[in-house]
């Protein structure tokens, strides 16, 4: 997705030729195209670099012809690579997903609860591993080097352990028994405007 036409048409393909209902696109980069884009009240902090937060993007369609319901939320991009997050986003998007519910507190429809427990509790679980794996030895929180990584494997081995997700510590998280920062999708009532 490269500018807001390549962007609806993927949701809109999704929705149309391959009749999903719902469909949530996570970790958007937000790139300057996208800011523009997005209403004032779902942009990140006017002080932030775009590259610092990600998008999350959330497409409800309850019938089959008409434009679908979108939510949006930015958040802050922990850095990194970590291994595992689609598939624990989705674990939790799933887990957390009641089709039968309708619209709840605030204007949420099912799909978009459900996106935003998910993006509270990845982060979290984010946060987490990140706070984890800048307390190891320094050699064992190097940058990704490809170069480098090819002469001595044991370094991106020693790296990537480090950064696997801390599920068991955050399993509180996961249950909602720890109190976390709840970061709802909230509508993107134009998203559809051309």
């Amino acid at each position: 997705m490269t500018d807001p036409s390549s962007l609806r048409r993927a949701i809109q393909t999704l929705h149309d030729t391959y009749h999903v209902p719902h469909v949530v696109i996570s970790s958007i980069p937000l790139r300057p195209w996208l800011t523009q884009l997005l209403p004032p009240h779902l942009r990140p902090p006017a002080d932030s670099a775009d590259a610092d937060y990600l998008a999350c993007i959330a497409s409800s369609r309850t019938d089959t012809v008409g434009t679908s319901a979108v939510y949006a939320k930015c958040f802050p991009c922990l850095p990194g690579y970590f291994s595992g997050v689609g598939d624990l986003f989705s674990a939790l998007v799933l887990a957390h997903f009641d089709g039968a519910s309708s619209k709840g507190a605030h204007d949420e429809s099912p799909l978009s609860r459900a996106a935003s427990q998910a993006v509270s509790q990845t982060h979290a679980i984010l946060s987490l591993t990140h706070e984890a794996s800048m307390a190891l030895p320094e050699d064992e929180r190097q940058v990704t080097d490809e170069e480098l990584d090819s002469r001595e494997p044991m370094r991106k081995i020693k790296r990537m352990r480090g950064r696997e997700l801390r599920l068991i510590q955050g399993q509180d998280i996961i249950r909602g028994t720890q109190p976390i920062e709840y970061r709802r999708l909230e509508p993107w009532t134009d998203f559809w405007a051309v």
